[in-house]
């Protein structure tokens, strides 16, 4: 009976805390402006990973609440990598390769309280990919241009600065997939040492983790 009887007591604290959350009243957005400045973690393929570093993965949008939290919306997007020089065993080498883009938004938002809300969500578009470095100058005579479809998944917990604030910020977790197998061409070289063909196999991919600003419409 002894163990039985915190377990009643868990579980009825567990409803009667379900039941004052329902009961909170909780902000509904028409829409919202977004901001999200992110850093790319654990890149893949095993030669991208090797050859270029995440410095920034950002995204501004407008999403407009459809129905009860389904928001769409659209933006654009702008990544950062430099070039490792420990792959090329050479420190004086730089450069890096910037995706600038443009997507579509779709996601579900809910505020589960006055001032935090938790959003899931997916976006995708279409990305250059402009990698530019000495080579590149040599081989094209300035940047040289690829371009992708990407995808990429979010998970974001927001908090208003105040329950009747229209300012929030958020903390964010993304997983970014470019449907484009990296290869040494896309820094302007032939070949890099200690890479095999199998390291290239692979479409571009890394996590995001970081930080966002969301400015909310529709609060009275």
């Amino acid at each position: 009976m002894k163990q039985i009887k915190p377990t009643l007591l868990l579980l009825a604290a567990v409803l009667l805390f379900s039941s004052a959350f329902a009961q909170t009243p909780s902000f509904t957005p028409k829409g919202s402006f977004s901001l999200d400045l992110g850093v790319p973690a654990r890149p893949k393929n095993q030669a991208f990973e090797r050859v270029l570093e995440g410095l920034l993965n950002a995204g501004v949008d407008y999403r407009y609440n459809v129905y009860k939290g389904l928001t769409i919306g659209a933006g654009l997007k702008y990544n950062f990598f430099t070039i490792n020089p420990f792959a090329f065993n050479n420190n004086d080498i730089g450069g890096g390769m910037q995706m600038p883009g443009a997507y579509l938004h779709v996601g579900y938002e809910k505020f589960t309280t006055e001032r935090v809300a938790f959003s899931f969500s997916a976006r995708g578009g279409y990305s250059l990919l402009m990698a530019f470095n000495d080579s590149c100058r040599v081989v094209h005579d300035g940047q040289h241009i690829n371009s992708t479809y990407f995808l990429e998944p979010q998970v974001e917990m927001v908090m208003l600065t105040d329950k009747n604030s229209e300012h929030g910020f958020s903390m964010v977790l993304g997983y970014a997939l470019y449907f484009h197998q990296f290869q040494s061409e896309d820094i302007c070289v032939s070949t890099i040492s200690e890479l095999l063909p199998e390291n290239y196999e692979g479409i571009t991919r890394y996590w995001s983790i970081g930080f966002g600003y969301r400015y909310y419409l529709g609060r009275k």
